[in-house]
């Protein structure tokens, strides 16, 4: 019986000591997993930058928000690596380490908002050793480079009431590429009146989203040409430029 009662407590003894280290490490899969999820949210239209090591990839692992959340589009990786953005309305838990993106993508991976309050010259401090392009007009008065923005070492700089968001241009790109860069540009028609937005348009527009109840139908409500966009009737919407007609 002695005999009987020592082999199983050496029995139960082997089993949970099995057991143990497997618990364990799967505690500590969990909590390695808890380190590496992300929660990312852009509320309304702005850009939202998550400091975070994306150098072992990325995944979205649950969209939070009504909003899509596409890669690429409304989220992505950061150029150097180091953050995860998101845009547009996208709300999201992301896990890295974990596959996925490794590389920056998208439209916003250095993006800085810069305003001109009250007509003000301002400067926004900023990395602009690669050059930099408007990617989205926020203000009615329009944003013209070399008139009322710019950059200088230092960062962007703007004056007579502009307010944009500004990317840098990727290093490496060929100064002599005179292809049109993707831009986005608000233009709206208040009280129905007509509104023209002075902008180059390099001859290719389109409407990226309706903001007004009011329908934005080309040739009818808006319009371009390569001076500018045009709007009437109520129409209010931001239009993308560069990005194929």
């Amino acid at each position: 019986m002695v005999i009987r009662s020592i082999a199983a407590w050496m029995g139960v003894a082997i089993v949970a000591m099995a057991i143990a280290p497997g618990a364990d490490a799967a505690q500590e899969i969990l909590r390695r997993d808890s380190e590496r999820r992300v929660r990312c949210e852009s509320n309304g239209d702005e850009v939202t930058r998550c400091a975070v090591d994306t150098r072992r990839g990325v995944r979205m692992l649950r969209q939070l928000s009504e909003k899509a959340c596409t890669e690429g589009k409304t989220w992505g990786v950061g150029v150097d690596q180091d953050s995860i953005w998101v845009s547009q309305g996208c709300r999201a838990e992301f896990l890295t380490g974990f596959g996925g993106s490794g590389v920056s993508s998208g439209y916003a991976e250095r993006v800085v908002r810069c305003e001109s309050r009250g007509g003000r010259w301002n400067q926004c401090a900023f990395e602009t050793a690669g050059g930099m392009e408007l990617v989205r007009q926020l203000s009615k008065n329009p944003c013209i480079r070399g008139q009322n923005w710019g950059w200088d070492r230092s960062g962007v700089w703007v004056s007579g009431g502009c307010r944009a968001e500004f990317r840098t241009v990727a290093a490496g790109g060929d100064e002599n590429d005179d292809r049109p860069r993707l831009r986005i540009v608000r233009c709206e028609s208040k009280d129905a009146r007509p509104q023209q937005c002075q902008v180059n348009t390099g001859g290719s527009v389109k409407l990226r989203r309706q903001l007004s109840k009011a329908p934005c139908i080309e040739g009818k409500s808006w319009g371009y040409d390569r001076g500018g966009i045009w709007v009437e009737r109520g129409c209010r919407g931001d239009f993308e430029i560069g990005g194929g007609g």
